[in-house]
């Protein structure tokens, strides 16, 4: 990633990868926040930079999501080999 984004560009790219296009109201609740304050923090009219703790729960979500979806993945492929037709 470009060191040149934002802090907000950063919520906005990782929301997005995490719950697609209604990100804002789905973070806002993985987070604990209301969707205002997401929607806020995306517009920039919030303090919002690199030390704001939201984004160690950000990288949480992010790091959790990733696990569940390798797993899935692995299970999925081990499923497919045991089940298809040689």
């Amino acid at each position: 990633m470009s060191d040149d984004k934002t802090a907000a560009d950063m919520l906005n790219a990782v929301g997005r990868a995490l719950h697609g296009d209604d990100w804002m109201t789905r973070l806002a609740v993985d987070l604990g926040v209301k969707r205002e304050t997401v929607r806020s923090w995306h517009r920039g009219n919030a303090r919002l930079d690199a030390d704001h703790g939201m984004f160690d729960r950000l990288l949480a979500l992010a790091e959790r999501r990733a696990e569940e979806t390798g797993r899935a993945r692995d299970e999925l492929r081990e499923w497919l080999q045991r089940n298809r037709k040689p």
